[in-house]
């Protein structure tokens, strides 16, 4: 079987000098093409990557911030629970007390806890 009737054909080598020098020149403009190619492709992900980047410590700085205010809440909130324990202590300490003054002062001081906000 010849090699046309398989449907190869044999690559013939250029046999002139410029010829060659056709063929390399040619080659070294694809791959300084391509070079350019992967140097651009580099070049959007290195961009794509920093807004990323971007957005991201934005987004650290919104949390930052929430943090801080969700925080100080929280130290309100805090404060006013341990005002609310004081008073119920009160409150249950004047329902205990043996005597009228005791009552009264327990529910005075639970009064004067509730006014010193």
């Amino acid at each position: 079987m010849s090699e046309q009737q398989s449907g190869r054909r044999r690559m013939e080598l250029p046999k002139k000098k410029e010829d060659l020098e056709k063929i390399v020149e040619e080659v070294e403009e694809r791959e300084h093409e391509h070079y350019h190619e992967h140097e651009h492709y580099h070049e959007h992900v290195h961009e794509e990557i920093e807004d990323v980047v971007s957005v991201l410590e934005l987004l650290v700085d919104s949390l930052n911030a929430n943090y801080k205010s969700l925080e100080s809440t929280v130290k309100v909130h805090s404060d006013e629970i341990v005002r609310l324990y004081k008073v119920l202590a009160k409150v249950v300490e004047a329902c205990g007390a043996s005597s009228e003054e005791e009552k009264v002062k327990a529910l005075r001081e639970a009064l004067s806890i509730i006014s010193a906000s």
